[in-house]
């Protein structure tokens, strides 16, 4: 079983900030930057080029709303939002999921210990979780 289906079936440790019927998202734990989240289907697909088309409907939606979220609740001036198909193009995990990976002018300004694509303490990973999950239900009141 891949590393990403233990974490969704709660078997490694995953600091989970969304999850709905088809997707989990997660904070990232080699993150590129402060709030780097993982969009990952809950059925394992190799890639996305495998999901089927009712996932594939879907994940424009999610994508659409986390990113909005995740921008606002990091008050991010912009995002990253890629996934990877085979090793050729990056991919290291191969379960279908989406990086939505914030982005500021001045990186070190906004976070001045964050370490790019290095493990973080514990303390980082449950703020960031606090402070996605805290602007994913402010999108969501938003919406309603």
């Amino acid at each position: 079983m891949c590393l990403f289906c233990r974490i969704l079936r709660g078997e490694e440790e995953g600091y989970i900030v969304y999850r709905d019927d088809f997707f989990t998202a997660f904070l990232d734990k080699f993150p590129v930057s402060p709030g780097h989240t993982l969009i990952a289907t809950n059925t394992h697909f190799d890639n996305i080029l495998e999901v089927d088309d009712e996932t594939l409907e879907r994940v424009g939606k999610v994508v659409k709303f986390l990113g909005r979220a995740i921008k606002n609740a990091l008050r991010a001036d912009g995002v990253r939002i890629l996934t990877n198909v085979g090793r050729s193009s990056g991919q290291v995990i191969f379960h279908t999921h989406i990086h939505i990976i914030p982005s500021w002018e001045d990186d070190q300004e906004v976070f001045p210990n964050f370490k790019p694509r290095a493990e973080q303490p514990k303390e980082y990973y449950m703020k960031l979780q606090r402070i996605i999950i805290e602007g994913i239900e402010k999108e969501l009141k938003g919406n309603s």
